[in-house]
């Protein structure tokens, strides 16, 4: 019997490949596009889930005053740990840690490698469970240079040999003895590592000072039993004295939640965003079916006598299931099949974008129960439709009209998802070509570069060489100011006076720029009120940006004095937003920088060189730079050559990631949907033959005809649109909501969308009526009788 029930099942999917064909393909994209993003978030969301007492770990969060990021920022200072186990008894452990930079390097035998190096003391030992497994505890005593190394990065590095007394290097030329070998943390940390080093100076005297920080995180370990409602209020309402910086409105996260709730948190693509890389996986997967059920039923009709003569014949209900259930199991299994083939072929770029440490054999095990659980789901809405088909009586079951209504339905659904999703990716293109190229930013990055040079002193030199490159158009020697892109230091500053300001008002709290005219041309900072800034001009003149201007409260801003009458507004600048842009500008001042400050930063310190380049010369000009750098200057591995445009696209990583996304998928819905208009209405007019027949005998020309399918498949679109429209102005309202700047949505998104699936649905469906009308009406009837 099942060997009869393949055979089939297979003829008729020979027959019907057309459909078979574009429902596997459907199907196996959403398998995989679900499968994947739901492994991506229970792996996101199970960072540090390993410790011991994972449960019961918090970081600290403070109130994020200056700078251009979120309110609250992780960055803490060094004391707070040891404050906080003293003052709070509900502190069972705290622990002070630096976090290691994505982009941190270590030197071996004069080559560069990617390393993670976490700043810790002895207190990391007794939160987490790693363990000193030989060497000396050198590492632990502060300012020193001893280094500690994981048990994988030694091997990794050495092989066999052993490491303890190997000696690393900075790219700064600093020179670290490896002393210890340790158990490393599962890569799944917010704080995984390769080497440990101690506490630095810089870090250590804020001891004395609560108000700096050199990028320590605060991590606590309640008591079991604590009450988190309560603890989080009184940390809230806890002030501390003024020698501490007056610590107030101190807020907690779950340490095993920050990788996902902290916007801080550098990744490639939005937490949020995979959460629609898994609902466009469902939806494909639910548009799929829904084709694939809609025209079963069709075919059912079809297949009226075939199945009516299996009952006479004694089949039973259970049997005719089982028949048509193994088609649509055998459709299942290709899908999975497929689907599994497009694992092994995008498993590497998926690993690379969402950065999981998993290897292939793991991703398919995950994947495929994810996969079991949705094919089960669609088994049992298959069966149910099958079941409702059975308690009626066949006879009833197929001949009654009332079944368009589903195939109607099921239409308008996957009109839904494909307007939907064509929506969607256009306004989410339309945004990103707005950031890119419209003037709202205020300042533009196009066919702009820098050169950061970490030695300092070499600034003059190498900006004069720089002019003599053809493909470079203008140079700014930026020594002592900060580079744009990306966001360098800022100085923040608290302001309690200023003109006209209200009684109840409180302080304000600024960044401060310098910048030169050179530099303010360079970046084509837009004056909206007053004046730019001269070399002429007294260093007591400033420019403000608009949240300042809104921060003060003034409308006629130009010659208003702040900080005691000491600075004076010479000029309103548009605000620049020259980091990511879901970020809000903070309130600003620019000032220029005096010769006597601009010598010493650059003897001290490193220097930055601006400058333009050709359109289109990106590849030659960094050519040119990179062969100058490395013959003339010594400390070429210290310098940095950067391009504007691929800095300010890393804002943008994971809305270029969701574009390429959703426009894969809109594609893959809008070719489901075609393809299920083409089968359908073929199938629709196999049924109607007799009734197109007795038509044309009647009178009724091709265009009649024609016009008749064109009419009602016409409503389906723009019933279909009526919905999805709405639905997506609401989806990308709010999503646009999140950006500072929002590009609008015209009247002609719609109408694009619309027209272009109204021809393409036309012309396919054209075709099949049109093969249907010029058939011989008279061969036709002779035929149906």
């Amino acid at each position: 019997m099942i060997p009869h029930y393949i055979k089939i099942a297979f003829r008729n999917m020979r027959k019907y490949k057309n459909q078979t064909l574009i429902s596997v393909i459907g199907l196996a994209v959403g398998f995989t596009c679900f499968a994947l993003a739901t492994l991506w978030i229970r792996y996101e969301m199970t960072f540090d889930s390993f410790h011991k007492n994972a449960g019961q770990m918090y970081v600290v969060y403070r109130p994020n005053s200056f700078s251009g990021t979120t309110d609250y920022s992780k960055t803490t200072v060094y004391p707070l740990a040891a404050y906080l186990k003293d003052i709070f008894p509900e502190v069972a452990n705290a622990i002070t840690i630096i976090p290691s930079s994505p982009t941190s390097k270590l030197i071996l035998d004069g080559v560069e490698f990617q390393s993670l190096i976490i700043t810790a003391d002895s207190s990391f030992f007794r939160m987490f469970d790693v363990r000193i497994l030989e060497g000396s505890q050198d590492f632990l005593i502060n300012n020193s240079n001893k280094l500690a190394i994981t048990i994988e990065k030694a091997h990794q590095l050495f092989g066999n040999e052993d490491p303890i007394g190997k000696t690393v290097s900075s790219i700064w030329g600093e020179e670290f003895t490896i002393c210890a070998i340790v158990s490393g943390m599962s890569k799944r940390s917010n704080y995984a590592f390769d080497f440990i080093q101690p506490f630095r100076p810089y870090v250590l005297n804020s001891t004395g000072n609560w108000y700096s920080s050199g990028g320590e995180n605060t991590i606590i370990e309640l008591l079991p039993g604590t009450k988190i409602e309560t603890f989080e209020k009184k940390l809230y309402e806890h002030e501390s004295d003024r020698e501490r910086g007056n610590l107030r409105n101190l807020t907690i996260r779950p340490l095993t939640k920050i990788r996902y709730t902290d916007p801080n948190v550098a990744r490639e693509v939005k937490f949020q965003h995979i959460f629609i890389f898994v609902l466009s996986g469902f939806l494909v997967i639910l548009c799929s079916l829904f084709n694939y059920l809609t025209l079963f039923v069709s075919r059912f009709r079809i297949r009226q006598k075939e199945l009516a003569l299996r009952v006479v014949c004694g089949a039973s209900g259970v049997s005719l299931l089982a028949m048509l259930s193994v088609e649509f199991i055998f459709t299942l299994f290709f899908a999975v099949v497929l689907g599994g083939m497009m694992t092994q072929l995008f498993h590497k770029p998926f690993l690379t974008l969402s950065d999981i440490q998993m290897n292939l054999p793991a991703i398919y095990f995950e994947s495929l129960i994810y996969i079991v659980g949705v094919i089960l789901s669609s088994l049992l809405l298959f069966w149910l439709i099958l079941l409702i088909f059975r308690r009626r009586s066949l006879n009833i079951s197929i001949r009654q009209s009332n079944k368009k209504m589903f195939r109607k339905v099921s239409v308008i659904f996957q009109l839904m998802i494909s307007i939907g999703f064509s929506f969607c990716t256009i306004v989410i293109l339309k945004q990103m070509y707005f950031l890119h190229n419209g003037n709202e930013l205020g300042f533009s990055f196009q066919n702009r570069g820098a050169i950061i040079l970490r030695g300092g002193g070499q600034a003059d030199v190498l900006t004069n060489q720089l002019k003599q490159i053809p493909e470079i158009t203008e140079v700014v020697n930026a020594e002592g100011m900060i580079n744009l892109l990306p966001l360098g230091v800022r100085l923040g500053l608290s302001f309690s006076s200023w003109d006209d300001k209200p009684v109840d008002a409180e302080n304000i709290n600024f960044e401060m720029m310098y910048v030169s005219p050179e530099y303010a041309d360079f970046y084509d900072f837009q004056v909206i009120a007053g004046e730019m800034l001269t070399a002429f001009d007294p260093d007591s003149l400033v420019l403000i940006n608009e949240s300042a201007l809104k921060a003060f409260g003034w409308h006629d801003p130009v010659g208003k004095h702040f900080d005691n009458g000491f600075y004076t507004v010479k000029g309103v600048i548009r605000n620049v937003y020259h980091f990511a842009p879901t970020i809000e500008s903070k309130p600003v001042f620019f000032t220029k920088r005096s010769s006597r400050e601009r010598r010493v930063s650059g003897s001290s310190g490193g220097a930055t060189i601006l400058f333009k380049y050709r359109e289109g010369m990106w590849k030659q000009c960094k050519e040119k730079i990179d062969q100058l750098i490395s013959t003339e200057y010594v400390d070429s591995h210290r310098t940095e050559i950067l391009n504007y445009e691929e800095e300010y696209n890393k804002f943008l990583k994971s809305e270029n990631a969701l574009i390429k996304l959703l426009s894969v998928v809109s594609a893959i819905c809008i070719l489901i949907c075609v393809f299920g208009f083409v089968s359908l209405v073929s199938l629709t007019c196999e049924e109607r033959r007799k009734s197109i027949a007795v038509r044309k005998i009647n009178g009724a020309t091709t265009g009649d005809i024609l016009a008749m399918f064109a009419k009602e498949y016409s409503l389906l679109l723009f019933i279909g649109a009526a919905i999805a429209f709405p639905a997506g102005y609401l989806i990308m309202h709010r999503w646009l909501e999140q950006y500072v700047k929002q590009t609008s949505i015209p009247i002609w998104v719609y109408l694009s969308i619309i027209c272009v699936l109204a021809v393409v649905i036309m012309l396919c469906v054209g075709w099949q009526v049109y093969r249907s009308s010029i058939e011989n009406p008279a061969e036709v009837v002779k035929q149906n009788n």
